[in-house]
């Protein structure tokens, strides 16, 4: 191969090269979770829930405020088609019951927030335990970026798989 051959490769090379590092990669971000850390819990006994932050931005929810059991947004029973949402606590104005929702705290990167919940829902307007199944839980969460509290969205996660006996 002559020079000007050689030359001409090594520049091809080049610029192959150049053409790769500026093809746009999959990043794979990492997502909010909400573990329950049992398989299965007895009647009676308050499942243990643990919410990760493992972005690198904080984030805001119910769950690190001092009622994290108002974060839960459902508890979802498996049924033999998809998931059935069990109402949690009473919606105005159907119930006389009264309640204050929590402001959002924040979880700062890499942090984990855990509580403990003891499983209720809602039937004929009374709290009562969930029958025997497999459940799921699900929480909101916001990152807040600068501007309008009304611009910041929520985003749901939800959790493992659990049985209640």
């Amino acid at each position: 191969m002559s020079s000007t051959g050689r030359i001409n490769f090594f520049f091809a090379g080049i610029l192959l090269f150049f053409h790769l590092l500026s093809i746009p990669t999959v990043a794979f971000a990492q997502q909010v979770t909400l573990k329950v850390l049992k398989d299965s819990y007895a009647p009676g006994e308050k499942i243990s829930i643990l919410v990760t932050n493992p972005t690198d931005e904080n984030i805001f929810t119910v769950a690190a405020s001092a009622r994290p059991g108002m974060a839960l947004t459902n508890i979802e029973k498996k049924a033999a088609v998809g998931w059935d949402a069990l109402p949690l606590r009473c919606r105005q104005p159907s119930c006389d019951v009264d309640y204050v929702m929590p402001e959002p705290e924040q979880i700062k990167p890499g942090k984990s927030v855990a509580f403990s919940w003891e499983p209720k829902i809602l039937s004929d307007n009374k709290y009562v335990r969930p029958e025997p199944g497999i459940y799921r839980l699900t929480i909101m969460y916001q990152v807040r970026k600068a501007g309008r509290a009304r611009a910041w969205n929520w985003t749901t996660v939800r959790s493992n798989t659990f049985t209640l006996e």
